[in-house]
């Protein structure tokens, strides 16, 4: 089942798709201060593709040469928006950062590979505008969540290992040396082993971004496991899921790949904690758990983005 909010929200509610199960939106109790501190410019065409829109957020008051994140939103490939991520996007650019929020296409209509050429293309597009924001395109970090935290490990992989570029006929617009990091919240990475995880309406949402049904049978699957594309030039992760999230063990599966690959990792979970914590759990920051993985998330940018 998917549910449109329809009544008035905060950002963070409206334009976004909710997955059955997932946990609510809510805005970072600072968001008053944070709308004062950041700038935003809205709905910059990155490309002439369809949906090929992004927003920039940055901090007013910055040094001259920040970081860059690429945000993409999840929605299960068929909904969700930048706007729906916007407050989520504005704090991490008020850490000082120079966020680009980004929309994409969407399944049905378009279908995969779409979202990771936008994205790629969305990357090319900073590369020629960042610094008129202040950011530096020799530290990037590409994040996303749900599905978009799906996206946003296959453009690292698309990025960091060469044969997989190869076989999707991208070539990346940024190389592997200006990835500084990864940042993966609550996301699917095996697509061998998610119909397992009973994940609700996982079919629908893959057998729509792909075409096929079952998904399984799609000539390309493969190419959406991160887990078979890591390679030890895969970026450090910062990676989290909820104990009631479906995709724990996607996530964990991930966590085992890239450590055998020695690849830095810093990882949120909350196993046997009994906090309930449902999908997109990072979204709700009116919670304890929610904020302090905010934190945790900064922190690890600011280690990587040194």
């Amino acid at each position: 089942m998917v549910i449109f909010e329809e009544v008035t929200a905060p950002p963070d509610a409206l334009a976004s798709i909710q997955i059955t199960g997932s946990a609510a939106f809510s805005s970072p109790p600072t968001i008053h201060e944070i709308t004062e501190r950041v700038t935003r410019v809205k709905n910059l065409s990155y490309n002439s593709s369809e949906n090929s829109l992004l927003d920039i957020y940055y901090p007013e008051n910055a040094p001259a040469s920040m970081p860059v994140i690429l945000w993409i939103h999840g929605g299960g490939y068929i909904g969700g928006s930048k706007d729906s991520r916007q407050d989520y996007a504005m704090a991490l650019a008020d850490a000082g950062y120079v966020v680009a929020n980004i929309d994409y296409a969407l399944a049905p209509e378009s279908l995969y590979p779409g979202p990771v050429v936008q994205a790629n293309q969305a990357l090319a597009y900073m590369q020629l505008h960042a610094a008129e924001y202040g950011g530096n395109m020799n530290r990037v970090f590409i994040g996303g969540d749900s599905a978009g935290a799906q996206i946003a490990s296959q453009v690292a992989a698309l990025i960091s290992n060469t044969e997989l570029a190869e076989k999707m006929t991208i070539q990346p617009a940024i190389s592997n040396s200006q990835l500084q990091g990864a940042v993966l919240l609550c996301g699917l990475y095996n697509l061998d082993t998610v119909r397992a995880t009973a994940f609700p309406n996982i079919d629908k949402y893959l057998a729509a971004y792909t075409g096929v049904e079952p998904f399984e049978s799609f000539s390309k699957i493969d190419e959406l496991s991160t887990v078979q594309h890591v390679s030890s030039n895969f970026p450090p992760v910062f990676i989290t899921v909820g104990d009631a999230d479906p995709f724990v063990s996607q996530s964990t599966e991930l966590v085992d790949v890239l450590q055998s690959h020695d690849i830095p990792v810093n990882s949120v979970f909350f196993e046997g904690t009994q906090k309930n914590l449902k999908h997109e759990y990072q979204y709700d920051l009116s919670m304890e758990d929610a904020q302090e993985t905010l934190q945790k998330t900064i922190q690890f940018l600011s280690v990587q983005g040194e």
